[in-house]
């Protein structure tokens, strides 16, 4: 009988000292919430856009990237933008239509999935649509661009670039006349379009420049 009534105080503290790591898991687990990744928006129109699409629901300078990572078409018009910081976390983006803000420059080269950017309406310096082999459209007509670098954009049907500052373009690298059905470059301060043979041999009828503007194989 003895050996029992001298177990039990074992028993007890073992069962005290149980209860005691249960209760320090708790507040472990509430003091580790998961921590959900968001993207940065800086500008505070940007950001009013978001929120209007339901896509954000307040005003701090982030958004969920969750809430974006999935997003194919972005409207985004006439909203006061000056800067897109943030698209790039728009990973599904198939579509842009982004005309009548206030933008500079628009970097969207990480939208790999990216098919359409429609910002006529600007103040575009600067766009790189660099590793978008499956781009289709650009239209930035009426903004400052002075130059444009398409030479991965292989994939291009409609290429809208009057009323710019380009001093040169070149669109030979575009295989088939079939894909560019639609190029117009009006009102910029060129006087060659670099071209290449299948191109110069047949120019398309809706392709619209300048008269004093030639269709060339070499470009000074």
């Amino acid at each position: 009988m003895r050996k029992i009534y001298y177990a039990l105080p074992l028993i007890l503290i073992l069962i005290a000292s149980g209860c005691s790591s249960d209760d320090n898991n708790g507040p472990l687990e509430e003091d580790n919430p998961i921590i959900m990744a968001r993207t940065a928006i800086p500008d505070v129109m940007f950001e009013r856009a978001l929120i209007e699409l339901n896509l954000d629901d307040e005003e701090d300078g982030t958004v969920l990237t969750s809430s974006i990572e999935n997003i194919a078409d972005l409207i985004i018009e006439d909203k006061g933008i000056t800067n897109l910081s943030g698209i790039e976390d728009f990973t599904s983006l198939v579509g842009l239509w982004a005309r009548d803000n206030m933008l500079a420059t628009l970097n969207v080269s990480k939208n790999s999935n990216l098919k359409f950017v429609i910002a006529p309406n600007n103040l575009l310096t600067v766009l790189n649509v660099s590793n978008l082999s499956m781009l289709e459209r650009i239209q930035v007509e009426n903004n400052e661009l002075a130059q444009l670098n398409i030479s991965a954009n292989t994939a291009l049907q409609q290429l809208s670039l009057a009323n710019n500052s380009l001093l040169a373009i070149d669109i030979s690298n575009i295989p088939s006349l079939i894909q560019l059905n639609t190029f117009s470059i009006e009102n910029n301060p060129l006087d060659c379009i670099k071209v290449n043979a299948e191109q110069f041999n047949n120019i398309p009828s809706q392709w619209t420049k300048d008269e004093t503007d030639a269709y060339a194989l070499e470009c000074n």
